[in-house]
């Protein structure tokens, strides 16, 4: 390994390029190329030599012996030098802040903390990790629900307290591992990627190391540390009590799994698991080394040059080389798509429409715009036959996107019976009988409900009523009683009003079958003598015998759709025939059903509303309703998300991306 102290590089070297740097100093290159020949099974020529000095000149590792070395060394740093937008573009994308230089405190703290390599840690570790996700997969529901419920601005803070916390652990880990191999750390600090700050340490002496599985080990601390971390707080949030301990510890083992296995761990950028998979393979610059394989697979493959390999390996390795770069720059243009948008939406929008030009251009289209200069640069080596081949496979693609042939309109929604009646208890009242079967048909009592404020109104009522008509029977024969006698009769009235009144609410409790179905999502709570409150859903009647789909399509397809258009309407892994019979005029405000919105983990993304109407949530994006009427029942036979497929009037692809973009350009357009 050849270190450059002042740049901090490091540069793997072969057995050969060592022999030839340990003969440096006896002159010319033959000599040198002699001198390694005769002492070494090697067999060195002189033009190694002169390939060696090359690389060793081009990278600034050999000492200037005269005016003209000196004068080069100028002209290459005078090339370096980055202009004001260089500087800029660079210090945007990728900035190094150094906060703290901890060699000194990390000397003192390790001696102190040996323990936590022990064993015995290990062994806590596993243990603890496995017993709280056991005890956590019996809470699931909790768990899953404690998420819902901190999706609010206090939520936010704890989670990004926990990632403050997690992540300086983490750092921690990767500063003692090396401390305890002997590597000094220069200094730890936040990085700045993407105006996104990251914690950092500066462990690259570990290259120093001759030991890969030292190397390993610091590289791999980072995600131990959190790991570990992750466990001990699955554990404590499965024993703690409700309250703020609890929620702390939520906090700490959610963002500790979930970024540490999503990012951390990933091997396709420049993090923890690159590094680690860097020295498990023992195979360093794995990007770059797997990008030079794919990039000179696909000009042998596009345009059939005979492209040197660019290291001799064998092909089963090539082949990995190969597939590993295709999956890593898809995976980078997903990731950097993202920031791309995630820019746009943080700054003021003529801010963020430049620094989301920048994201597109430097990461996505410069690679591809360089690719293809070098590829135009050889195109008088590309076959005749070849260019043909490149033609024809355009043309196909432009007819594909250019010919209307896409017919298929997707969306997503609920398929539910066309009729279905909530049955609920019109007032508080107990039970008194119970559905005997799910199958009821029209007129059968489903729930009769007691409710003994009704009854003792009606008995008082008609008690009243009996009162008064008992002193009519009094007043017969009695001389000027006409007064009174017309007073007692508008109360008998009254009174008998009233116990009429009771009498109806009464007869209201007594819920019956309005139509022949089914009864489904019968309250388990609901038993007989349990009481049951004002409005309280006891179950849903639905008709079995028809179904409808509720589907929900973007905006710029909802023209493509007419009543009658065929659709296929997936539910499961099951698929049904139907028949689209209504397009809505006007754009879905809100939705009907809570189980298609985002935050009840539905396919359909809300926002709160901005007036005064506060919880309401409205629909994000601009969807239009289909109903469309199935040809047979889903298979549960209760209200279900669905995906479907519509024939809608044919449209090309490119139009459809065209519109799609307008109807953006057109949203966002607002300043």
């Amino acid at each position: 390994m050849i270190q450059d102290p002042v740049a901090n590089r490091f540069f793997r070297i072969g057995w050969m390029d060592f022999e030839i740097l340990a003969r440096w100093d006896e002159g010319s290159a033959s000599a040198i190329a002699q001198s390694v020949s005769s002492e070494t099974t090697l067999q060195v020529q002189p033009d190694d030599v002169e390939s060696l000095e090359m690389f060793l000149r081009q990278h600034g590792l050999l000492q200037g012996t005269g005016a003209a070395d000196v004068d080069q060394m100028r002209e290459r740093a005078k090339a370096e030098v980055k202009g004001f937008g260089q500087w800029l573009l660079h210090n945007y994308l990728f900035v190094r802040i150094p906060l703290v230089r901890p060699q000194d405190m990390l000397a003192r703290l390790l001696p102190h903390l040996r323990w936590l390599f022990s064993s015995a840690m290990v062994m806590a570790v596993v243990m603890a990790s496995v017993v709280g996700l056991a005890l956590v997969l019996h809470q699931w529901d909790t768990f899953a629900s404690s998420f819902v419920d901190h999706l609010t601005w206090h939520g936010a803070l704890g989670f990004t307290l926990a990632v403050i916390f997690a992540k300086t652990l983490h750092e921690l880990g990767h500063a003692l591992t090396a401390t305890r191999y002997g590597v000094r750390v220069a200094h730890m600090g936040v990085a700045m990627v993407v105006m996104f700050p990251m914690l950092y340490t500066d462990t690259s002496e570990s290259w120093k190391l001759s030991n890969p599985r030292q190397r390993l080990a610091i590289a791999s601390a980072g995600i131990l540390t959190e790991l570990a971390l992750a466990g001990f707080a699955t554990l404590l949030w499965s024993l703690a009590p409700d309250g703020s301990l609890r929620t702390a510890l939520f906090f700490l083992a959610t963002t500790s799994w979930v970024l540490t296995l999503a990012i951390n761990a990933s091997p396709f950028m420049r993090f923890d698991g690159y590094f680690i998979l860097c020295d498990l393979l023992n195979f360093p610059n794995l990007h770059e080394r797997a990008g030079n394989f794919a990039r000179a697979w696909l000009r042998r493959m596009v345009l059939g040059l005979a492209t040197p390999w660019p290291e001799a390996l064998a092909a089963p390795q090539r082949r990995w080389l190969i597939a590993f770069a295709l999956v890593t720059w898809a995976y980078r243009f997903v990731v950097f798509l993202g920031i791309a948008v995630l820019v746009y939406l943080y700054f003021f929008k003529l801010l963020g429409i430049a620094l989301m030009a920048v994201e597109l251009g430097w990461f996505i289209a410069r690679p591809i715009y360089l690719e293809l200069k070098a590829w135009w640069v050889q195109r008088e080596s590309v076959t005749a036959r070849r260019k043909w081949m490149a033609g024809l496979a355009a043309l196909i693609v432009l007819l594909v996107l250019l010919l209307p042939w896409h017919t298929a309109v997707q969306g997503t929604g609920v398929v539910r019976a066309v009729r279905q009646h909530l049955v609920f208890s019109p007032k508080a009242g107990q039970v008194k009988s119970m559905p005997a079967r799910t199958q009821v048909a029209e007129g059968d009592l489903l729930f009769a409900l007691a409710a003994p404020d009704l009854r003792s109104g009606v008995n008082r009522a008609q008690a009243s009523a009996d009162a008064r008509a008992q002193e009519l029977l009094g007043l017969a024969g009695v001389k000027d009683g006409e007064e009174r006698r017309a007073i007692l009769e508008s109360e008998r009235e009254r009174f008998l009003a009233e116990a009429s009144v009771f009498s109806s609410e009464q007869s209201r409790m007594q819920l019956v079958a309005p139509f022949a179905g089914k009864l489904a999502d019968i309250d388990p709570q609901v038993k007989l003598g349990v009481w049951v409150q004002h409005r309280q859903p006891l179950a849903v009647l639905i008709d079995t015998s028809q179904w409808n789909a509720e589907i929900f399509v973007a905006e710029e397809d909802v023209a493509r759709i007419r009543p009658g258009d065929r659709a296929k309407v997936y539910v499961g892994l099951r698929a049904i025939n139907g028949k689209v019979l209504q397009v809505d005029t006007s754009r879905t405000a809100s939705l009907a059903y809570s189980m298609l919105d985002a935050t009840s983990g539905g396919p359909i993304v809300t926002l709160p509303r901005t007036d005064e109407r506060n919880g309401e949530r409205v629909v994000r994006d601009g969807l239009y309703r289909v109903r469309i009427a199935l040809e047979e029942a889903p298979p549960r036979q209760q209200m279900a998300l669905c995906t479907a497929s519509i024939s809608g009037s044919p449209q090309s692809l490119l139009h459809g991306v065209f519109d799609h973009a307008a109807s953006v350009l057109i949203r966002e357009s607002g300043f």
